[in-house]
């Protein structure tokens, strides 16, 4: 799978992106706003790339790599996965090294694959879930046009903000 924004790729993860992926995953600054998962490795890099390319496989999608469109250098992961890991709700998910916040990276992103969802799947409804302090991620949704749904439990936390868009009103 490949994508591509102005300035970004958005392509299936490859086993070069081990380092990155960890890296960013490993970051406290990033981790903060992540529901708690179990420390990264390369080993489990291993499995991620696995699991994603069978989930891509089956359904057409998956998380992705993003990529600078002039380095290839990954900063980050954006793309759609069952919500909470077992659906029925589809949720766009992004995150980002944190030396690639503030430069609209995240928005080029989300809208891209939006716009995938709903051109090139048959995906009538994308939700965000988003912690309710990351003002960035609420605005990186909101920008992307998706609209402020309701407070909701996901992951077993309480108060988390669900943004939605749909097929029949989203648009960039």
């Amino acid at each position: 799978m490949r994508l591509e924004t102005a300035r970004l790729v958005i392509r299936s993860i490859q086993p070069g992106d081990g380092d990155a992926w960890v890296s960013m995953l490993s970051d406290p600054r990033v981790r903060r706003f992540l529901p708690p998962f179990p420390e990264v490795t390369l080993e489990s890099f291993d499995d991620v790339i696995e699991r994603r390319r069978k989930r891509e496989h089956e359904l057409g999608y998956t998380i992705w790599a993003v990529a600078l469109k002039q380095t290839d250098e990954m900063i980050g992961q954006c793309g759609l996965l069952p919500a909470e890991g077992k659906g029925p709700e589809i949720e766009v998910a992004y995150h980002f090294t944190s030396a690639s916040w503030n430069k609209g990276y995240a928005t080029e992103t989300v809208v891209a694959v939006l716009e995938y969802a709903f051109q090139s799947t048959e995906l009538n409804c994308v939700i965000a879930i988003i912690m309710p302090e990351n003002i960035a991620s609420q605005r990186v949704a909101e920008k992307a046009g998706m609209r402020f749904d309701s407070i909701a439990n996901y992951f077993d936390i309480p108060g988390l903000k669900k943004y939605v868009a749909e097929r029949d009103w989203w648009k960039p």
